[in-house]
C-alpha cells in the first residue's frame, strides 16, 4: 500500500510533488538554523527575545483574526491517534474538539497513514460547523517540520512529512468541510521560531492555491512545546495572525526540548520526571507566558494534556485519578486557560467540570481574571530557572524511564502508537523525554539519591533486568532487540540525536513488512 499515492488522484499527487519541491529549500534552511542555534547554546550562548522585533512585541494594537464559529467552545480537546476506532470514541466523547493525531500518537507506516486519512475523511463528512459545546470539531495534527515521509521521493529525497500530511488532508477534506459550514483546522507541532511559523503560513497558502481553495480558509492552532518558541511567542503569533486560533501548552515535549537545549550544562540537571509539577517556577513561567500572550492578542489558550487514564470499574484508584485531573484543570482554569487537552475519552467530563465552574462564576461576577499584560512579560531568567524543582535523580527514575521506553518502543515498532503504562497514556514524546533524562544523568555522571553514580555499567545492568522482564511478558524478540539498540545508542551517544523518532522511523521502515496487516487499527 502506497502513501500518499493511494489517497490522491495522479493529477493531485503531481501537485503535491510540486508543493514539496517548492518548499524544500526553505525547509532545509530552517532545519540548518535549528542545528546552528543548538550548537550556539551548547557553546554557552543564551536564548532570548530579539531586539529587532521589540516594536512588534510592544505594539498593543494588533490582534489575530477572530476564531470561526465552531472553535469558540474549546473547554476540552481530546487528542487520540487518527484511526477509525478512535474517531468513533471521540465523536461520542462530548469533547469540544477532536485532535486527530498523525504525529506522536500514530505509527507512520504506509498502511496506518492511509487508514488515518480515511478515518479523518469520514469524520469530516459529518461536521457542520455547529458551535454547540460537546459537539467535537475536527482538527488534525500533522507531523513536525523535521520529519521525513519516505514513501514519497521528490528530486531523490524523502518528502517533508509536514507537507505530505497537510496537503493530503486538504485535498481530501477541505471542500467537504467548507461545504458543511466548517473549515480545515490544523494543530502545528514542534514550532521553534517565527520563521518556521512563516514557512507554515506560506505552505498553507501555496496548498490552498494549488487546490483551488479560498485563501486563508485553513486555520491553525500551535502547540508551544519547544523552549525556543517561548522566546519568539508573540512573533510566532504575528506570523500566523490571519490563521491562528489557539496556543496549547505541550508541557512534556517542552521539558524534552529543555533537556535537548540545555542538557549539556551541569547547572541544568533535572530530577525524576515525577518532580515536574506545574507549580514550579520553571513551568509556571512557561504556561503563564502562553496565557498572557493569548489574552493580549485574542488567541485561545489551551492547557497541557494530562496523560492519566482511568482503568476498570470506578473504585478508589479511579477516583484518585479523577481527583488529580480535576485539580490539574482547576489550576489551569484559575491561571487563565480557556480549555485543556485530554488524551482519554473517559477524562472529558472530569476535565470539563472546572472550566464550566469557572464560566458559571464569570457570569455571576465572582471570577477574578488574570492580568494578561503582566503575564505576557517575557522573563528569560524565570524560563530557565530549574533550581526550584523539588526531587532528585533516583534508581527508581532510571528503571521507570528504561521500562516505559522499552515497552513503548517495542509496541511502536509493532504498530501501537499509544500505550497505557503504569496508569499513564504514553506516546513517542514520553520516550524522547525519558532517553534525554537518561543521557543527561549519564553524561554528567549524576550521583543518584540511593548512592550509585550513573554509568554505562549501571545502565547495562538495569537494561538487562528490564529486557528479561519484557521477555517474560512475551515481548517480540526481534522488535525488543531493535528497541534496546535504539534506546541504548541514544543514551550513550557523545551527542544525542535531536529526535529519536527519526532513527526509529528508519528501523520501522525495515520491519514494516513483518507487521501483520491485521494489526492495523
Amino acid at each position: 500500500m502506497d502513501y500518499p499515492g493511494t489517497l490522491l488522484e495522479e493529477t493531485t499527487a503531481e501537485l503535491l510533488r510540486q508543493l514539496v519541491a517548492e518548499t524544500a529549500a526553505p525547509r532545509a534552511a530552517l532545519l540548518r538554523a535549528r542545528k546552528e542555534r543548538s550548537r550556539a547554546v551548547r557553546a554557552g550562548a543564551e536564548l532570548g527575545p530579539s531586539p529587532e522585533t521589540a516594536d512588534l512585541r510592544e505594539d498593543d494594537s494588533w490582534r489575530v483574526a477572530p476564531p470561526p464559529q465552531d472553535l469558540t467552545h474549546r473547554l476540552v480537546e481530546l487528542a487520540t491517534p487518527a484511526s477509525a476506532e478512535h474517531a468513533t470514541a471521540a465523536m461520542a466523547s462530548r469533547a469540544d474538539v477532536w485532535v486527530a493525531d498523525l504525529e506522536d500518537m500514530l505509527v507512520p507506516t504506509s498502511a496506518r497513514l492511509v487508514a488515518a486519512h480515511r478515518a479523518i475523511e469520514d469524520v469530516a463528512a459529518t461536521r457542520t460547523g455547529d458551535a454547540e459545546p460537546g459537539v467535537p470539531t475536527l482538527m488534525v495534527r500533522p507531523r513536525g517540520l523535521h520529519l521525513p515521509e519516505a514513501h514519497l521521493q521528490v528530486d531523490g529525497a524523502a518528502a517533508s512529512a509536514s507537507t505530505v500530511d497537510t496537503f493530503t488532508f486538504l485535498a481530501r477534506c477541505a471542500r467537504t468541510l467548507l461545504s458543511g459550514g466548517t473549515a480545515p483546522y490544523l494543530y502545528l507541532p514542534k514550532l521553534e521560531t517565527a520563521a518556521e511559523a512563516a514557512w507554515w503560513d506560506d505552505l498553507l497558502g501555496r496548498a490552498e492555491s494549488l487546490l483551488g481553495l479560498p485563501h486563508g480558509c485553513t486555520r491553525v492552532s500551535v502547540l508551544v512545546e519547544t523552549v525556543q518558541a517561548t522566546y519568539e511567542l508573540e512573533e510566532i503569533v504575528h506570523a500566523l495572525r490571519r490563521r491562528l486560533t489557539g496556543l496549547a501548552a505541550g508541557r512534556w515535549d517542552y521539558i524534552f526540548s529543555y533537556l535537548r537545549t540545555y542538557g549539556t550544562r551541569p547547572d541544568h540537571l533535572l530530577p525524576d520526571r515525577d518532580a515536574f509539577t506545574m507549580n514550579t517556577r520553571f513551568l509556571r513561567s512557561y504556561t503563564s507566558l502562553i496565557v498572557g500572550v493569548c489574552h493580549r492578542r485574542g488567541v485561545q489558550a489551551i492547557g497541557g494534556p494530562i496523560a492519566l487514564a482511568p482503568s476498570g470499574p470506578f473504585d478508589e484508584s479511579v477516583a484518585m485519578t479523577h481527583a488529580r485531573v480535576h485539580r490539574d484543570k482547576a489550576r489551569e482554569a484559575k491561571q487563565g486557560f480557556d480549555g485543556a487537552w485530554v488524551v482519554h475519552p473517559g477524562m472529558v467530563p472530569v476535565a470539563r467540570a472546572p472550566f464550566e465552574e469557572r464560566d458559571r462564576l464569570r457570569e455571576e461576577g465572582a471570577w477574578e481574571e488574570a492580568d494578561p499584560a503582566r503575564a505576557a512579560t517575557l522573563d528569560p531568567v524565570a524560563l530557565r530557572d530549574v533550581s526550584s524543582i523539588p526531587g532528585a535523580s533516583t534508581l527508581t527514575g532510571v528503571r521507570t524511564a528504561l521500562r516505559s521506553s522499552l515497552s513503548y518502543l517495542t509496541g511502536w515498532l509493532a504498530g501501537e502508537g499509544t500505550a497505557v503504562i503504569a496508569g499513564h497514556i504514553e506516546d513517542f514524546g514520553t520516550v524522547e523525554l525519558n532517553r534525554m533524562q537518561l543521557w543527561q544523568w549519564l553524561s554528567h555522571g549524576q550521583r543518584l539519591a540511593e548512592g550509585p553514580t550513573m554509568s554505562e555499567l549501571l545502565l547495562d545492568r538495569m537494561l538487562e533486568d528490564e529486557v528479561a522482564l519484557l521477555r517474560r511478558r512475551g515481548a517480540h524478540e526481534d522488535l525488543l532487540g531493535h528497541a534496546v539498540t535504539l534506546l541504548r545508542d541514544a543514551v550513550v551517544a557523545a551527542e544525542p540525536p535531536a529526535f529519536l523518532c527519526q532513527r526509529a522511523y528508519e528501523v520501522l521502515l525495515s520491519v514494516d513488512e513483518a507487521v501483520p496487516e491485521s494489526d492495523v487499527a
